[in-house]
């Protein structure tokens, strides 16, 4: 990686980490491609540098550009507006290649950070078969759902993703934190789902990325 690049993804991290009066403005971007700005807190092979930050490896190109795009609309937020901050920096052309880039990405799978007992039978029935009135996770997110090949953009790939991240994430549409979701579908979800169904779940999805190529 050249020394500009480096110099570049120390930049960001600055502004990413709250750097005192940090703008956006002040970094240079010459000679950098779209996703090493990323590659900061997502890793340029995609799988996320810490677990508070989502793995785009392997995800769907799609649904990256949405959520950029949410962000950059105010119709998403994450904990302390980084990524708003990001969004000034990237031109509208650069949205599909950092997305084709990231989901290009094969890193290997991430391991438990979440530490709780869970019923695993139960929550591979919430995942593959749903549960009462909850539906199953891969109804939607499976790679080969009705769902998700009639509406690429707005069902994510979620097996496989750090499990810190989907906890947060079904938190957050439970709790009202997040509410970027179409139609509020996962608002209506995740206020199903208690908080060791969503704990799990989290740990069930992690570990089991060939869910992806299930059938629900």
């Amino acid at each position: 990686m050249s020394g500009r690049v480096l110099q570049r993804m120390a930049m960001t991290m600055v502004l990413l980490l709250g750097g005192a009066d940090a703008e956006a403005d002040m970094m240079d971007t010459t000679g950098v491609e779209p996703w090493e700005v990323c590659g900061g807190c997502h890793g340029l092979d995609g799988a996320g540098n810490r677990i508070k930050f989502p793995r785009l490896a392997g995800q769907k190109p799609g649904y990256i550009v949405k959520q950029l795009n949410d962000f950059r609309a105010g119709k998403r937020r994450n904990d302390g507006g980084q990524m708003q901050k990001m969004m000034t920096e990237l031109e509208d052309s650069d949205l599909k290649r950092i997305a084709e880039w990231f989901a290009g990405q094969t890193p290997e799978w991430p391991g438990l950070t979440i530490e709780a007992e869970a019923d695993m039978n139960r929550m591979r029935r919430l995942a593959t078969r749903g549960v009462n009135d909850i539906p199953a996770c891969l109804s939607c997110h499976s790679a080969i759902s009705p769902e998700m090949v009639d509406r690429p953009i707005t069902a994510p790939r979620i097996a496989g993703q750090h499990d810190f991240y989907i906890a947060k994430q079904l938190a957050d549409f439970r709790e009202g934190r997040r509410i970027n979701d179409a139609d509020g579908m996962m608002q209506r979800i995740a206020k199903k789902l208690s908080d060791a169904d969503i704990a799990g779940l989290a740990m069930f999805l992690s570990q089991n990325p060939d869910l992806h190529e299930a059938a629900p």
